[in-house]
C-alpha cells in the first residue's frame, strides 16, 4: 500500500523544500537535508548529525513512538504520473558472501532463481529485518523524493517496504552476456529488482502511483550576504 500526505503535510513540504533552496550554501536537496525536510512534515523530532553520529542502519528516520521506520532518499528523475523509477538499495556481493549466506558455491553459471534466493536473503534477513529489530521498527516504509534535473518540479513517494518471498519472484539475466539479472514479479511481471554481478549493485524498482503528490516549485535564493545577516541577527537575539 501507499501513504498519501495529509492537506497539511503537503504545505509543509512545500514550506520546507521552499526554504532549503532558498539557502545559497545549499546546493541540492538530498541525503540528511531530505531526512531532515522529511521529519518536519511528519513533525517527528530530528536527528542532529552535529550532536551524534549518523547511523548506517537502513531506517534513516524512525518514529519511536509509533515505531516506524522510513528509509529516506531523494532521486532525480524525470517525473510523470505512474512513472517507473529504481535506485541502489545495496551492494550484494552474494558471489564472495555466497558460505555466510547459507549456499554452495555461487558464480554466473548458478542457476538464476539460487542467485535471486541469495539476493533476498542478503537483503531481507541480513539488512532489513536485522536493522529493524536493532532499530526497534515495526512499520518499515520508504520515502522517496522525486525531483526534475531544475529542481523545479517533485513528486513524494511513499510505500511499505515490500519483502518479497523467493516464490514472488521470477528471475532471468537479460541477455547471454549475463551482466545483469532481473527478478520480475510473477503476479504482474513487473521488474522490481536488477543486479549487476560486476558492481555488485543491487537496485529496486518501483512505479508512482496516479494519486500521487506531484507539485511544482520555483525556488527563490536569497543573497549570500542577506542570509548571514539574518540568520546572525536571529541568532544574537536567542
Amino acid at each position: 500500500m501507499s501513504y498519501l500526505l495529509t492537506e497539511e503535510q503537503k504545505g509543509r513540504l512545500l514550506k520546507a523544500i521552499g526554504a532549503v533552496f532558498s539557502i545559497p550554501f545549499i546546493d541540492d536537496l538530498e541525503d540528511y537535508i531530505w531526512e531532515a525536510v522529511f521529519t518536519y512534515v511528519k513533525d517527528i523530532p530530528p536527528f542532529d548529525p552535529l550532536a551524534s553520529i549518523r547511523s548506517k542502519r537502513l531506517f534513516d528516520v524512525v518514529d519511536k513512538k509509533n515505531k516506524i521506520g522510513w528509509s529516506a532518499k531523494a532521486l532525480q528523475w524525470k517525473i510523470e504520473p505512474e512513472i517507473e523509477f529504481e535506485l541502489v538499495i545495496q551492494r550484494a556481493d552474494i558471489i564472495k558472501k555466497h558460505a555466510e549466506l547459507g549456499f554452495e558455491k555461487l558464480d554466473r553459471n548458478s542457476k538464476p532463481d539460487r542467485l535471486g534466493a541469495a539476493l533476498l536473503k542478503h537483503w531481507f534477513i541480513e539488512k532489513v529485518q536485522k536493522d529493524a529489530e536493532y532499530q526497534k521498527v515495526d512499520d518499515r516504509r520508504v520515502c522517496i523524493l522525486l525531483k526534475s534535473r531544475d529542481r523545479t518540479q517533485f513528486a513524494y513517494f511513499e510505500d511499505k517496504l515490500q519483502e518479497y518471498k523467493s516464490a514472488e519472484i521470477e528471475w532471468h539475466w537479460t541477455d547471454e552476456t549475463k551482466t545483469g539479472l532481473q527478478g520480475k514479479r510473477k503476479k504482474d511481471g513487473f521488474c522490481v529488482f536488477r543486479w549487476y554481478p560486476n558492481q555488485t549493485q543491487f537496485f529496486e524498482r518501483f512505479k508512482l502511483p496516479s494519486d500521487s503528490f506531484i507539485f511544482k516549485l520555483k525556488p527563490s535564493r536569497l543573497q549570500l550576504d542577506e542570509t548571514v545577516e539574518l540568520l546572525s541577527a536571529y541568532l544574537n537575539k536567542r
